[in-house]
Parts: structure tokens; C-alpha cells; sequence
């Protein structure tokens, strides 16, 4: 089963997916961010959060 997220969470994570190969990731307030990685919908890269497969997966409601 799918971990629900707060509402500020999933609009982050679709930021997150909107990001092009090469560009930035978003900045994703600290408190938003804490809540994708431990549903382990994001993962930390350097000092940014970036969205993993599995976040896509949830965007794509692919999940149970």
C-alpha cells in the first residue's frame, strides 16, 4: 500500500517530475522534503532532493 502524502508533498514531488535532464532540481522546503524521502518517493543527490522512480510510480498511480 502507498504511503499518503500531505498535499504540499505530492505538488512538490510533481515539481519534482517536471524537472528536464540536465536542469536543477527545485528547492523543496525542509519539512516537505523529510516527508518524500521517507516515503521514499525522493532521494537526496548532493544538497537537493530529486524524485525516484518509485515517486513516479506514485504520480502515475501505479501504486496500491
Amino acid at each position: 500500500m502507498a504511503k499518503s502524502l500531505s498535499p504540499e508533498a505530492i505538488e512538490a514531488l510533481r515539481r519534482l517530475n517536471d524537472v528536464g535532464v540536465g536542469q536543477a532540481p527545485p528547492e523543496v522546503p525542509s519539512g516537505v522534503a523529510a516527508e518524500l524521502l521517507s516515503a521514499g518517493v525522493a532521494a537526496r543527490s548532493a544538497d537537493r532532493v530529486e524524485i525516484t522512480c518509485d515517486g513516479r510510480k506514485y504520480l502515475s498511480g501505479d501504486c496500491d
